[in-house]
């Protein structure tokens, strides 16, 4: 800055006199921001200058200030109830036989109503949840996943997947009706062509229930 009586000390020579007047505000001489016409007025008057010597000749850019970011507040939950499904100490088996001596409730897991009615066509009380075993329904189903039985579908469309006890274990596979046959029999289908397809007397399966949904750990 120049002219207008500042002085040969420059700023610390304004620095000191606004210091010395009473009831100055403290003033930052390094601040990118121009002066406003009344507070140059104001301050022009206190050190005896021009007012157009505390001036900047041209407006300084504004630094852009980073974008505040928005505080995370957390959903409240959902008003809708949740349906308790109980997951049973049974096995099924995709790939190799697996006897259920009992049907222990192990563990139960809580699940959207609406989803389990409208998405799922159940009954929340008609559920039940298997673990996998095996490999035999490899890719689609893994050793670990959860299924999610209804146990009140037993009688299973052409090609959907059921939960079933098919003489020798209880398995999961994707069950046809073998047409042409007396007595009836029923075609299972793994998804691992590792695994042949085979049959067994419609007689001999107890349909435990048809999967909706699989459960698995990513």
């Amino acid at each position: 800055m120049a002219g207008g009586g500042l002085g040969a000390d420059g700023p610390a020579f304004v620095f000191a006199r606004v210091r010395r007047h009473p009831g100055a505000h403290p003033v930052h001489l390094s601040s990118p921001r121009a002066l406003a016409y009344p507070d140059a007025a104001k301050l022009a008057e206190l050190l005896g200058c021009d007012a157009e010597a505390l001036r900047h000749e041209s407006v300084p850019k504004r630094r852009k200030s980073a974008p505040r970011r928005r505080r995370f507040v957390p959903p409240e939950p959902p008003g809708a109830p949740l349906a308790g499904v109980p997951e049973l100490d049974v096995a099924a088996a995709a790939g190799g036989a697996f006897n259920a001596d009992a049907a222990v409730e192990k563990a139960r897991w809580y699940l959207p109503e609406v989803m389990l009615r409208h998405e799922g066509g159940a009954r929340p009380e008609d559920l039940r949840i298997l673990r996998v075993q095996g490999d035999s329904m490899e890719p689609l189903l893994r050793e670990g996943d959860r299924l999610l039985v209804d146990v009140a579908r037993r009688t299973p469309g052409t090609g959907e997947m059921a939960v079933l006890w098919d003489g020798t274990g209880l398995v999961v596979k994707r069950v046809e009706i073998v047409s042409g046959e007396d007595p009836p029999r029923l075609r299972l289908l793994s998804a691992n062509p590792d695994y042949p397809v085979y049959t067994c007397l419609a007689e001999e399966a107890h349909i435990v229930g048809k999967v909706l949904w699989t459960v698995r750990k990513v």
